[in-house]
């Protein structure tokens, strides 16, 4: 920086205008070098980065839902018919950081959720949609300002059971009802099991 700033300096110097003035042949000089300035000029000194606290996490978890900013459940094998699951973390010690919450799955950053925390306690969640098909192991990383993982948490994302088949299930309660509604219809009847008369 400092040799283009004197080569800038030597070049402006050195150049001639565009239109010399007039002059009587007795007033010209003859020219002469340029020199360079007597004392470099000191570059401003590089700002050294301060590095950011470490900080920690006092809590980590995976959830179905968050109410009054507080997880309502710890999760650590979803089935695929629960399609929003989200991360609750509670950062300490990282006042003033951008802190990050990074989804991956199968080795794949799918999402990195920033979050500026703002007091030495601080709570954060984030929370990923996912398509059914996505079943595996699925981790979330949190990253500090400096690019340290300070944690990490994961969980199974699993294929739900079959549900029983809405033909079958509606089709056995109609049944069900009809044998109800013939009971109604016949005449009671005593039996020896209900104490009853013959």
């Amino acid at each position: 920086m400092l040799s283009l700033l004197l080569g800038l300096t030597q070049a402006a110097w050195a150049q001639e205008p565009a239109e010399p003035p007039m002059a009587d042949e007795s007033d010209v000089e003859p020219a002469t070098a340029v020199e360079p300035l007597a004392e470099p000029v000191a570059e401003p000194a590089a700002e050294v980065p301060v590095a950011a606290s470490e900080g920690s996490v006092a809590r980590a978890q995976f959830t179905s839902a968050i109410e009054e900013r507080e997880p309502v459940d710890e999760l650590s094998r979803v089935e695929n018919d629960l399609q929003t699951v989200y991360f609750f973390s509670e950062l300490r010690d990282m006042d003033g950081q951008t802190v990050v919450h990074r989804w991956s799955y199968d080795g794949n950053v799918m999402a990195d959720v920033d979050f500026a925390v703002g007091g030495p306690r601080w709570r954060v969640h984030s929370s990923k949609n996912l398509l059914p098909e996505w079943t595996g192991t699925w981790v979330v990383d949190v990253i500090n300002a400096n690019g340290t993982v300070v944690t990490s948490r994961s969980f199974e994302y699993v294929a739900a059971p079959p549900a029983p088949a809405a033909a079958d299930g509606a089709a056995s309660e109609a049944g069900m009802a009809d044998e109800a509604a013939d009971d109604a219809a016949a005449p009671a009847e005593a039996s020896p099991e209900s104490g009853g008369t013959e």
